[in-house]
Formats: C-alpha cells, sequence, structure tokens
C-alpha cells in the first residue's frame, strides 16, 4: 500500500470535492494556513491511475507537490471499503515517477554504480578463469545492470526525457568497464593456447543458443513485471546481470589472449541479451499502461511518442527474431 499526499494552495479546496465525487475516494484534509494537504491510502498497483488524475487537475504540474509513501501495514478498527477504488482507479501499476524513483539510483553513473561494477567485473573474470561457478553467481549478484536497461526503456517513452541518453552512456560505460577489466586480468592470467583447452564457463559464452535467448528473453520479461508493480528488483536484477557481466567480461579475457573469433562470439551472445531484456522489459512496460499516463503529457504528444515506442519495439523484436531465425537455421555447425 502507499500513501499518497498531495499538497496544494487552500483555495484549491473545491478540487477536493471534484475529485472525491468524480472518483469515488476520500481525502483526508489538513489545512495549515495557507495550504491544504490532502491524503488518501491506495494499493500499490493503483498508483499511477490516481497520480494521473492529480496532475490531470494540475497538481504536481501547475501548482502543490505530490509526495508518495509506502506502507507496510495499515490496522483499522473499522475496515470497511472507504476507497470505493472503481472507475478511473483501475489497477494499472505503480506510477512513471515512482518507476523512475525506484530504479534511477543505481541507473545512472555514480561512484556506488562504478564501484559495484568493477567488483562484478573481477568476480566475473576470476570466476571465468577459474571456472567456478560461485564466483561468477556472486558477480551477477553484485552487477548493476539492470536499471540503466530499464531507465533507457522508459526514457524512449517520453519527449526530451533527460534519463534515455544517461541511461544508455551508463550501460555502455558499465559493460565496458567489465570488457576492461576482463582485458587487464587476461593480461597478467593467460588462457590456455589452444582453445579446445579453453573451460566450459568460458566456452560455453562464445556461442549463442536458443537457450541464451529464452533465458534472456524470460529475464527481460521478470525485470519489467517486477518494475512496474513496485516490487525490489533484487533477485530478477541477479537473472539480467547472469546475461550480461560474465559475456562482456569474457570478451575481454579472449580479445587479450587474441582469441578474436570467440571473443565476437561472446559480443554477439551479449548483444543478443541485451535486445532481449530491453525489448521484453519495453513490452511489458507498455502493456501495464503506465507510461505516459502519468499526466506528463497531452494526449497529442501520447500519440506521437507511441507510435514511435511501437517502431522502436518492432525493430527490436525484428532483430530478435532475425537472431533467432540464424541461430537456429543458419548458424554453422
Amino acid at each position: 500500500m502507499k500513501e499518497v499526499k498531495a499538497i496544494i494552495p487552500a483555495n484549491k479546496i473545491a478540487l477536493v470535492e471534484e475529485l472525491e465525487g468524480r472518483l469515488t475516494i476520500s481525502f483526508d484534509i489538513i489545512v495549515h494556513k495557507d495550504t491544504l494537504t490532502m491524503l488518501t491510502i491506495v494499493d500499490n498497483n493503483q498508483t499511477a491511475a490516481l497520480i494521473e488524475e492529480l496532475k490531470g487537475v494540475g497538481i504536481g504540474r501547475i501548482f502543490g507537490k505530490i509526495i508518495l509513501s509506502p506502507i507496510s501495514i495499515e490496522i483499522d478498527s473499522e475496515p470497511t471499503t472507504k476507497n470505493s477504488l472503481g472507475g478511473k482507479l483501475k489497477g494499472k501499476g505503480i506510477s512513471l515517477d515512482e518507476m523512475i524513483s525506484s530504479i534511477s539510483g543505481l541507473a545512472l553513473i555514480s561512484p556506488v554504480f562504478l564501484f559495484l561494477t568493477v567488483l562484478a567485473g573481477f568476480l566475473a573474470s576470476f570466476g571465468l578463469y577459474y571456472d567456478n561457478v560461485v564466483i561468477i553467481i556472486a558477480a551477477m549478484i553484485i552487477a548493476p545492470f539492470l536499471g540503466p536497461i530499464a531507465l533507457t526503456v522508459i526514457g524512449t517513452m517520453l519527449p526530451d526525457n533527460p534519463y534515455r541518453v544517461k541511461a544508455i552512456l551508463t550501460e555502455i560505460a558499465g559493460l565496458g568497464s567489465c570488457v576492461l577489466i576482463g582485458i587487464f586480468v587476461g593480461s597478467f592470467m593467460r588462457l590456455p593456447v589452444d582453445p579446445v583447452d579453453l573451460n566450459d564457463q568460458i566456452i560455453g559464452r562464445t556461442d549463442p543458443g536458443l537457450g541464451d535467448i529464452v533465458f534472456a528473453i524470460i529475464s527481460g520479461l521478470a525485470a519489467g513485471i517486477f518494475i512496474v508493480r513496485g516490487e525490489s528488483t533484487s533477485i530478477v536484477g541477479v537473472a539480467v546481470a547472469a546475461s550480461l557481466c560474465p559475456p562482456a567480461t569474457n570478451i575481454g579475457l579472449l580479445l587479450v589472449n587474441n582469441e578474436l573469433r570467440l571473443a565476437l562470439g561472446s559480443l554477439l551472445l551479449l548483444s543478443l541479451n541485451v535486445i532481449s531484456i530491453y525489448a521484453t522489459c519495453a513490452i511489458i512496460f507498455w502493456s501495464s499502461q503506465t507510461l505516459a499516463r502519468g499526466g506528463t503529457m497531452s494526449s497529442r504528444q501520447y500519440k506521437k511518442v507511441s507510435k514511435r515506442y511501437y517502431f522502436q519495439i518492432l525493430v527490436m523484436i525484428a532483430v530478435l527474431v532475425s537472431i533467432i531465425v540464424w541461430i537456429l537455421y543458419f548458424k554453422p555447425g
């Protein structure tokens, strides 16, 4: 549950009465000097609809502000249907603002993001080199690569949104750092000269297969669902990192050991996983109808962005399908 608090000028009290009547919802009203605070409690999946309505009448855009606070438990002596959340407030998921707030901390370049990326890169490098699954899993847990992809998807939804480019650069910086760390570790810990002697963890990430595609697609779907519902992404973030961190590090290990062909295989796997996760996250975000519906743009802007967003999803899906067909029917071996 979430407590939704809106602070508006006291002379806007007519808006509260209008909203209560139209949405069949009750607000607790606190008046202090020249301001009026309206509070209500809704389920997590109804915040998007309520924020849409509040912004639609100007709250948070033209005047006043909206504050959301999580509620872990509500004990009510009269458990009645205080808020009959029907009609306009059908459950749609959390709002776009909540999504950005929940993932932006580790979705943009920061000292914490870079530190976690470096740790994950070194762990993945040693795990691959020593054929140690436990170390590789530790790298997956640490790697913060879900946030930038999700924020990139959100950024493509909004016109003139500053997050899109920043999130893309963050993802490139993170994955690029893993490649460089792989090169650094590989320069001190040389791999066998004969590719036949390479261990399973390294070889397994040089030959993309249908299983890799399915894993990345399922990871992206799960990530999208968790983000839209406002749930913790810690667990599903591990699955996403499993598709990104080890292949990126593997590229560096193989490049420094002059295994260009195998490195290109890891690059293909990494690219395939990024596309799969992006496309499936985008589909989930769109189907939830939480994006671009929070009063952040006009209907005309929404239709324009919708067409662009549809096109981007279709391009990603077309690329993904092409790669799948190539793997199934045309890939050598």
